[in-house]
């Protein structure tokens, strides 16, 4: 499915997914983490998390390291985690999981758009937890998700059974596609929770459904669950490359590999896996 457009925000994490900064004392080191991605994730000093753990600030963290981590210099006011500085990769639907927010109210407050692009190099303002809504709160009646389900993530769960995909890997691209929401419109017109474009859509109705899927989410969801189980079945089960097929397009994969950006989009769905 070559869809001429950006992802959600750049493209996809560094390569790892970003830290959840809870108010906790303790944060046990995940693949792929930083120490400055930590320190700002839970806005504290990169210095000081490293003084207070005994570690470098460039040196390497291992996975499974459990760092203590002080609270923030100041305290922050009520309901919010403080500020955090964007980084090449970052996406603001990766943002708000790491802080525990919705893409929604993140880009709410700092007059963005929800699907567009982040400069890198941007101070956000980051909510905390409180009052945070949950991830599929923002279509949360039945008839507007479709064939039983009220929630979307009902619909990605129903669906990844029906076609043998992994759940878990769904729920990640779908976030990583449009932070769940089933009225995300791409500017190049990629729709839905699934971010289908309309020829994308087509082909799967009469190739792989071989009838036209419901207008609802859970129809748009069908469909994209659809696709990338017919693109796992291409690629032989192969997941970094059938998502990739997913944003770049089965044949632009097998005739020119992964792209930059693509391996970007990759590595941020895999460092999502498992935490939705």
């Amino acid at each position: 499915m070559l869809r001429k457009r950006l992802p959600i925000a750049l493209a996809a994490l560094l390569a790892a997914a970003l830290p959840a900064p809870a108010a906790a004392a303790a944060y046990r080191v995940q693949w792929g983490d930083t120490l400055s991605g930590i320190a700002a994730a839970h806005g504290v000093s990169l210095h000081r998390l490293a003084h207070d753990n005994g570690l470098r600030v460039n040196g390497v963290l291992l996975a499974g390291t459990s760092l203590r981590v002080p609270g923030p210099a100041g305290g922050s006011s009520s309901g919010w985690s403080g500020r955090y500085t964007v980084r090449f990769g970052n996406t603001l639907s990766g943002i708000a999981l790491s802080f525990g927010t919705s893409v929604q109210r993140v880009a709410q407050v700092n007059g963005l758009q929800p699907y567009g692009i982040l400069v890198t190099g941007t101070v956000l303002r980051v909510p905390g937890q409180g009052g945070a809504p949950r991830p599929a709160s923002a279509a949360p009646a039945a008839t507007t998700i479709g064939d039983g389900c009220a929630s979307v993530r009902c619909a990605l769960d129903r669906w990844s059974a029906h076609y043998g995909v992994d759940a878990a890997l769904v729920r990640a691209l779908a976030w990583q596609e449009s932070g769940w929401n089933p009225a995300a419109v791409s500017p190049s017109g990629a729709r839905g929770v699934m971010q289908v474009m309309p020829r994308t859509r087509y082909w799967v109705e009469r190739y792989l459904l071989g009838n036209p899927a419901r207008w609802t989410a859970s129809g748009n969801i069908r469909v994209g669950v659809a696709y990338l189980g017919h693109l796992l079945q291409t690629f032989g089960g192969n997941e970094r490359q059938a998502l990739a097929a997913y944003y770049q397009g089965p044949g632009s994969v097998a005739a020119h590999r992964l792209l930059p950006s693509t391996r970007h989009y990759v590595a941020n769905i895999l460092a999502l896996r498992g935490r939705l």
